[in-house]
């Protein structure tokens, strides 16, 4: 039945010749129905779009196409057996095609999410090199794994992993939008305490403290977000 609903300017629509031949109307009638609704101009404006339509002997004429909101105030006086299953065709297919575009936005959104994150991340690869260098320079003999305990050090405060879990390859595909944006903001405190840290020639052991505090403080804030986003 998702044949019943196209995309038109970008929404989920239907038009006014389909309706008429499925609720078994002259296309005439709907026309004369929608343009004698009464609704605001506002309304109208928003929810039913004139447009062209061409028969089969290329003949062009009049139409509407028109959105879940027009099409329901339209169709609430249609009666009948026949009325009835229609408009609740009509209503799933309304559901499968947001349902689709809305899975669609998410993909796109995430994947937005995913590039900014990667952005970031070298960032912060850049800063942790500099910090290896400034923790190595005050005579550290394990500095290089800052690389990798600065990372799991964030994902422990998000609560994104358990304490003594091994991050798996491939861990951030696995993220959601939400734990994408709170690690992307947990890893530029990590970086901009670094830095902060680097640039004031506090010891490097002191700096490393100043970034998991901070990254530890602002996790608590997205605690309740994360669980409640966890419970649906």
């Amino acid at each position: 039945m998702n044949d019943l609903v196209v995309m038109h300017m970008g929404k989920p629509m239907v038009s006014s010749e389909l309706v008429a031949k499925k609720f078994e109307k002259t296309h005439r009638k709907v026309m004369r129905d929608i343009e004698n609704l009464h609704c605001s101009d506002r309304f109208k404006g928003a929810n039913y779009g004139p447009c062209k339509f061409t028969n089969k002997m290329n003949r062009t004429y009049d139409g509407y196409m028109m959105t879940r909101d027009g099409f329901s105030f339209l169709c609430m006086g249609f009666t009948g057996e026949k009325a009835g299953a229609w408009k609740e065709a009509y209503i799933n297919a309304f559901n499968a095609m947001e349902k689709t575009l809305l899975k669609k936005n998410d993909a796109i959104e995430w994947k937005q999410a995913r590039l900014q994150g990667k952005e970031t991340r070298k960032q912060v690869a850049d800063t942790i090199k500099d910090f290896v260098e400034y923790a190595t320079s005050q005579g550290s003999k394990s500095a290089k794994r800052y690389y990798g305990n600065i990372t799991t050090m964030e994902y422990k405060a998000l609560e994104m992993i358990e304490k003594n879990q091994k991050v798996p390859k491939g861990f951030r595909d696995t993220l959601d939008i939400m734990d994408l944006s709170f690690l992307n903001t947990a890893e530029q405190l990590a970086r901009a305490s670094l830095k902060e840290g680097m640039d004031s020639g506090m010891h490097y052991k002191e700096i490393y403290i100043l970034a998991k505090d901070r990254v530890l403080s602002y996790a608590k804030t997205v605690t309740f977000a994360r669980i409640e986003s966890n419970k649906e």
